[in-house]
């Protein structure tokens, strides 16, 4: 179908679960109410880093209203992660960080369970900690993970004891000898702090065992069928004995998909035989739940005084905090986009986590990614100015185009990256003159789209009505509102005919055929599965047709609802089939769309700020983004992704810091002391379109989900430059830093 002949896809549309979400109608986890169902709480250590020598439960077992107390021993030599599963349930010998659990409580409600917290009694011995990379990797610093190469999914053995975990390598040509050919070897380093990803539901489940002896479980996640078989493997359970039930995810931004409350949940429910229900609250969330990596990134850049770039070196060091367990491939791949989307035929890329006594990190939407740009994307600000080329010329000299690799060796089709950035600075008005102290920058990346399993059944009903039934738990991104657009238009009905319905984990038809929302892939994939399973259902209702009918199959056609005879004409719509087969009319989509796409998004980002120097205060005025664009299925969610990413990105850059203290501990864990932004912090936000030819999948979409905040914070510390001339190496922005560069100065 060609583009100018789709009626609902590209077409602005509510959002499809919007009506129950606002009135209360829809079930999130906390909603779940069972039975007889106990609370549950968790006791968290005090200490960075110490043996456990004892632990007294007695007390609070003896608390009127308590009903079982577990701790590390419970669960001895049971860890889990994503990936590589270093993190204990529940601490049996050491804890690792200051919230690091040691204890759980279930109990009638809440305040008995928190009471029975406070009655347990636990000696500690404590032992030396690490708290920033530099302290991690000193050679006389504590081993923090002394049997690394023992846990299970550990890729890449170390050579021996060391703090650097998880290595991400990436490498093209000959870097010696491309900063031999430099006229200039420039070097700099960057650091960018931690940000939590601010879902409004905190991490929660219940989970209870029903009378056939199944875990029946609802838990705030993207990734059920992941997660249940993570579940299933921890307790060697068969896996269709493991159940995950649906319920709304409320916002994940990268940092849910884990099964943190189910298995301490699951042993409480063993004991009592009754349900039990976990709910962190935000200090919880925020002192030990995945928060984007604090990094520090060296680079070191050849280039001609033409501004050629000869050879590009990079390492990123990432504070990993305790465990790794929350990072779903071990490493955060988008560092490798540091070098940018530039063509550059040699460079070296290499990522490091590090282990510390610190809240564990985990991935924020462009993991890796986001750090990485900023780093790269500041330096060819830096760059730019050593040479004295224009900033956009800079870029322009260097950027890729069709048949050119990446710094990683990627090639893509379809380039159009010069356009996005050109558009951007014509729109933003990087070539104006400004007022003083006022100053623009730009920054410019891209990211590829992944593809993923995704499930998909069609039903026809009697009412000739459709109901889509998707593996997908959607997390808030719109997804379902997506796959109603995409059979409404492939079954040529109206949208409202169409309702969406989420898979139970036992109701899907794979094990595993579903990756989860995530990777920028939810607008691609969860479609592209609902597009396949329409065509397999209008198969079926004209195999229906014929054999009902008397009619010659290979001359039915599919209309709008009808089967047409394209011989006698006589037509028959869908629901008289249903009606008359007695069932249900379905389709199912079959083989994943899995793999890297051949083609990528861009993305150009121009922020205008205002520095006042008498207090250091930046205030951004606006911001200006330039999108690679393939077909829009829904305006009004992509015009939300890329305003929320922004804000996101916002934060991150001049105000959201997770502070850890130097004694290990998460400084302003409350939503009082962590600072986001609010609407009158937000700054004017334009967003500019360039067409692309070409996209992914039946109607050459591209993804939008990660682009939208992979480029803000390096644009405002170039616009912070352009403005006083004074070059932060540090996001978030604090304006006593700024202030102190600016009098120190002059």
């Amino acid at each position: 179908m060609n583009a100018d002949e789709h009626k609902i896809i590209g077409k602005a549309s509510p959002r499809s679960d919007g009506p129950e979400k606002t009135t209360g109608k829809g079930k999130y986890v906390v909603d779940i109410a069972l039975p007889d169902m106990l609370w549950c709480k968790v006791l968290r250590s005090p200490y960075p880093h110490a043996k456990i020598l004892s632990i007294d439960t007695s007390a609070a077992e003896a608390l009127p209203g308590v009903h079982a107390v577990i701790t590390g021993e419970d669960f001895k030599g049971k860890r889990w992660g994503k990936l590589i599963q270093d993190e204990p349930i529940i601490a049996w010998d050491r804890v690792m960080y200051i919230g690091d659990k040691v204890a759980a409580v279930a109990a009638e409600d809440e305040d008995i369970a928190e009471n029975a917290l406070n009655l347990i009694e636990i000696e500690y011995e404590e032992l030396p900690s690490v708290f920033t990379i530099e302290e991690s990797v000193d050679s006389d610093a504590p081993i923090l993970h002394p049997d690394f190469n023992e846990y299970e999914g550990v890729a890449e053995k170390l050579d021996g004891p060391t703090n650097i975990v998880v290595n991400g390598h990436w490498e093209k040509g000959d870097v010696v000898s491309g900063m031999n050919q430099a006229d200039h070897v420039i070097e700099k380093t960057f650091f960018t702090g931690r940000t939590h990803q601010l879902y409004l539901e905190p991490h929660n489940c219940v989970v209870a065992i029903d009378e056939d002896k199944k875990l029946q479980c609802w838990v705030g996640t993207k990734s059920p069928l992941q997660n249940r078989a993570q579940i299933a493997k921890l307790f060697d359970l068969d896996i269709d004995d493991v159940i995950i039930n649906f319920a709304y995810v409320g916002g994940d931004f990268g940092g849910k998909g884990d099964i943190v409350g189910v298995p301490i949940c699951y042993e409480l429910a063993k004991k009592t035989g009754r349900p039990v229900k976990f709910s962190m609250d935000y200090s919880e969330e925020l002192m030990s739940m995945n928060p984007r990596h604090q990094s520090k990134i060296n680079v070191k850049v050849g280039v001609t005084t033409e501004g050629k770039i000869t050879a590009w070196e990079s390492d990123l060091f990432f504070n990993g905090g305790a465990y790794r367990a929350y990072s779903p491939g071990g490493n955060l791949p988008g560092a490798n986009e540091v070098a940018g989307p530039y063509k550059i035929d040699n460079t070296r890329i290499d990522s490091w986590q590090v282990a510390t006594n610190t809240v564990p990190g985990g991935f924020q939407r462009g993991p890796g990614e986001v750090q990485g740009i900023f780093a790269g994307e500041s330096m060819m600000d830096v760059i730019a100015s050593e040479l004295d080329i224009d900033p956009v010329e800079f870029r322009l000299i260097n950027v890729v185009h069709d048949g050119d690799d990446t710094p990683t060796g990627q090639v893509f089709g379809d380039i159009i990256a010069e356009e996005v950035i050109k558009e951007a600075a014509k729109v933003g008005k990087m070539a104006d003159s400004r007022p003083n102290n006022v100053g623009r920058g730009l920054a410019y990346g891209h990211r590829p789209q992944y593809g993923g399993g995704s499930q998909s059944l069609i039903t026809v009903n009697e009412d000739g009505t459709l109901t889509a039934r998707t593996s997908v738990f959607d997390p808030g991104t719109g997804t379902y509102t997506l796959i109603q657009q995409s059979v409404a238009e492939e079954m040529q009905v109206p949208i409202s005919s169409v309702s969406v319905v989420p898979f139970s984990t036992d109701e899907m038809f794979d094990d595993l055929f579903d990756f989860g929302v995530g990777g920028s892939r939810g607008s691609m994939v969860a479609p592209q599965a609902a597009i396949k399973a329409t065509r397999d259902v209008k198969d079926n209702l004209k195999r229906i047709a014929s054999e009902f009918n008397g009619w010659d199959q290979e001359l039915v056609e599919y209309d709008s609802g009808e089967l047409i005879n394209t011989r006698t004409k006589e037509k028959v719509h869908m629901s008289e089939l249903v009606q008359r087969s007695g069932e249900p009319v379905r389709g199912r989509n079959f083989d994943p769309e899995e793999g890297l796409s051949p083609v990528t998004s861009f993305v150009a980002q121009v922020a205008e700020v205002e520095v006042d120097p008498d207090t250091g205060q930046v205030k951004v005025l606006k911001i200006t983004a330039a999108h690679d664009v393939g077909k829009i299925l829904n305006p009004v969610g992509f015009q939300g992704q890329v305003e929320g990413g922004m804000v996101q990105a916002f934060g991150h850059a001049v105000m959201e810091d997770l502070n850890v203290d130097e004694g290990g501990r998460v400084s302003n864990p409350s939503l009082a002391d962590y600072k986001i932004p609010t609407e009158r912090d937000l700054p004017t936000l334009e967003t500019v379109l360039v067409q692309a030819p070409s996209g992914w999948g039946e109607y050459n979409v591209k993804a939008v989900g990660e682009h939208s905040n992979i480029t803000t914070a390096p644009a405002i510390a170039n616009a912070i430059f352009d403005a006083v001339g004074e070059r932060l190496d540090t996001v978030p922005v604090h304006p006593e830093v700024l202030y102190g560069r600016l009098k120190q100065s002059n």
